[in-house]
């Protein structure tokens, strides 16, 4: 619960005191404000666990009348109806009754008033996608969905840059029909250090966000997922019951999952050969001009359709799996995705990049052409074939995003309203309302989200010397893009029931790898599929390649190391807050402040540099071992009020 500044800051004045003694336990302070070591204020953006023991006032009070937003009491609710009963819950397991059937659905009510106006301003023109109400969203989604809008607002926004910069060269491209241009290698340098900066900065954004929402801690207790199946038994390492499930057991479903990826990607790999056979068969007919466009298109719907079908197949292998925790369900279930997502996505583009001109060149090709490339470069094919897959993918994805929603919707209102009569469905209650609505599976659609823009930050970066406009026609994606995923789901969608979320997880290694590979992938454009270094012998190239590569791998890792992932402001601020909780909230005594009610009366003062004592012969210190240095042995003198100190370090002497 946020605490209140004023409040808390009255209270550390105050100090406290044992109510039995009327002495203080915690003596008045104040921390210090100076704006000079942080530009927080002490008081502000501090949490603190609730506690009946704690005057309420101590609390923020956001409407003025209750510490309770309607976030935390949604929140609550949720946890109280799921929690065990050793923690005063009702232990209904609201996920396992889904998973088998027993219950049709359990989510919030939508607040129509909030979100008519949520969805009045997403589409007004000057709503971008950085400028979004976040801390709205934060009230009625939850800090989980919250973080996916941030981190797009923050991508989106350091692509304006390259957007502009892009367009320029890919202006220039085709001004003078060079696909080889000698501008674009700066522009590949440009991005992949570009890359590299965004996700840096990103990573301090997300921790200010984490101190602003209170989630500093949210990953530090985890529980079992609902769906996790086991054997109860007793712990043999404290004896409390838990589920038992065999590891040989999960790995043998590991390697079923293995066994079934592996097809799937050698069925991709054949259905991309099929169509690169198709294109090499129409280069040598009447249909040779619309070769590359055909074949274009039937990879863009190969893609969608390998994508839609791979995804059932992982969930149902993630569910087989049985993983205890919501985390290593994601993580696995992400890296399944990610994994033949990237291949299905790019494969043609490195096949065309890096293969296609070390392939016999048709009997039938133009004497000039290189290999399978069909041009005198593969620089061209590439570029177009880049173009067509990469601007078709996003109107198709944007496309599918709403039309699936609305029919999915409109077939359960219909199948659910079969038997209603009209007037009926016109006065049912907000709840029935809602059930009509698509449940929304937070965990799934999460991935899906941050999936679609891992994949498309790689055609920004992966390529981008090959289609330079990459980023400005992702940045017009996204536009539309986060308008449409707020609007589809308040319209088509129950509620989604709000989960805190610390970071993004996995996914920003994700797009670290996407960062680091397209080091690779831009300099081998750049050293051997372009034509720029022709006067160069391979092994020429092969040096500068490395050279290239090793350079910006390592300026990229300096700038990891030199930009600090959480600001310093952000760590003296969660600091603070660790102190506020302990002296406010849980009463956590000052160590001098157990024997007396003033500083003075406790302090141990040094008289000889081998000897001290403590007034009215008080036993002070209760232990001492510094760091570093030899232990302090105490000897009691006969008056039992000066005690002899084995070690004579002045440090010591001094505290």
């Amino acid at each position: 619960m946020e605490l209140d500044p004023d409040a808390i800051k009255q209270a550390l004045k105050d100090g406290y005191k044992d109510k039995s003694t009327n002495r203080y336990i915690i003596y008045p302070s104040e921390i210090n404000d100076d704006p000079k070591y942080s530009s927080y204020s002490p008081y502000e953006f501090i949490f603190g666990q609730y506690s009946d023991d704690i005057d309420e006032k101590i609390y923020l009070h956001p409407d003025g009348k209750s510490p309770f937003t309607k976030l935390v009491r949604l929140k609550l609710l949720y946890s109280l109806l799921e929690a065990p009963k050793n923690k005063n819950g009702c232990f209904i397991e609201f996920s396992k009754l889904k998973y088998t059937g027993k219950i049709n659905s359990i989510f919030p009510l939508h607040d129509r008033t909030i979100t008519d106006q949520m969805v009045e301003y997403v589409w007004e023109w000057q709503c971008t996608p950085w400028n979004m109400p976040f801390e709205d969203y934060r009230q009625y989604f939850g800090e989980k969905m919250s973080l996916y809008y941030l981190f797009m607002a923050h991508y989106s926004r350091w692509l304006i840059i390259p957007s502009i910069v892009g367009f320029s060269f890919q202006l220039v491209v085709w001004g003078t029909l060079n696909f080889s241009h000698p501008v674009l290698p700066f522009f590949g340098v440009v991005i992949c250090l570009w890359s590299i900066f965004m996700l840096e900065y990103w990573k301090q954004e997300q921790s200010i966000k984490a101190v602003h929402w209170g989630m500093t801690e949210f990953e530090e207790d985890e529980p079992d997922r609902p769906e996790f199946l086991g054997e109860p038994i007793k712990s043999y390492i404290d004896g409390n019951t838990f589920l038992y499930y065999p590891v040989e057991h999960q790995k043998d479903s590991l390697r079923v999952s293995y066994a079934v990826i592996s097809s799937f990607i050698m069925l991709l790999v054949g259905v991309l050969a099929s169509i690169y056979i198709l294109k090499f068969a129409l280069q040598s007919g009447a249909a040779a001009p619309y070769a590359s466009t055909i074949a274009s298109v039937l990879n863009t719907i190969q893609i969608t359709v390998f994508n839609s079908i791979y995804q059932e197949v992982a969930t149902l292998l993630t569910n087989n799996e049985n993983h205890r925790t919501d985390t290593l369900y994601e993580d696995y279930l992400i890296v399944k995705l990610f994994a033949f997502q990237f291949i299905n996505s790019y494969s043609s583009f490195f096949f065309l990049a890096f293969i296609a001109e070390s392939l016999p060149r048709p009997n039938v090709d133009d004497d000039a052409n290189v290999g399978e490339c069909g041009a005198p470069s593969c620089m061209n094919p590439l570029s177009i074939n880049l173009a067509i897959i990469f601007g078709t993918r996003l109107t198709l994805n944007n496309f599918m995003q709403i039309f699936f929603p609305y029919r999915n919707y409109k077939k359960k209102f219909s199948e659910e309203t079969a038997d209603v009569d009209p007037e009926t469905i016109l006065h049912m209650t907000p709840a029935e309302c809602d059930y009509l609505l698509m449940n929304y599976d937070g965990l799934l659609e999460n991935i899906n989200l941050y999936a679609d823009a891992a994949i498309q930050y790689g055609f920004s970066t992966l390529f981008v010397t090959a289609l330079p406009v990459a980023p400005a026609l992702s940045l017009i994606s996204n536009y539309f893009k986060c308008k449409l995923n707020i609007w589809k789901t308040v319209k088509f969608y129950q509620r989604p029931m709000p989960i805190g979320a610390q970071d993004i997880g996995t996914w920003l290694y994700i797009f670290q790898f996407l960062s680091a590979a397209a080091v690779i992938t831009n300099g081998a454009l750049i050293c051997f599929t372009m034509k720029i270094m022709t006067h160069y012998s391979y092994a020429g190239k092969a040096w500068i390649f490395i050279g290239f590569q090793w350079t910006l791998f390592t300026a990229q890792y300096l700038s990891m190391l030199f930009i600090d992932d959480v600001p310093e402001d952000v760590t003296i601020q969660i600091q603070r807050m660790k102190y506020i909780e302990e002296k406010v909230i849980f009463k956590v005594p000052d160590p001098e402040g157990e024997d007396g009610d003033e500083h003075s009366s406790n302090n141990v003062v040094t008289e000889h540099p081998s000897t001290c004592f403590t007034p009215g012969g008080k036993y002070m210190v209760r232990a001492i071992n510094f760091a570093g240095l030899p232990d302090v042995s105490i000897q009691p003198y006969p008056s039992k009020s000066t005690y002899n100190f084995s070690n004579t370090n002045p440090l010591v002497n001094k505290i």
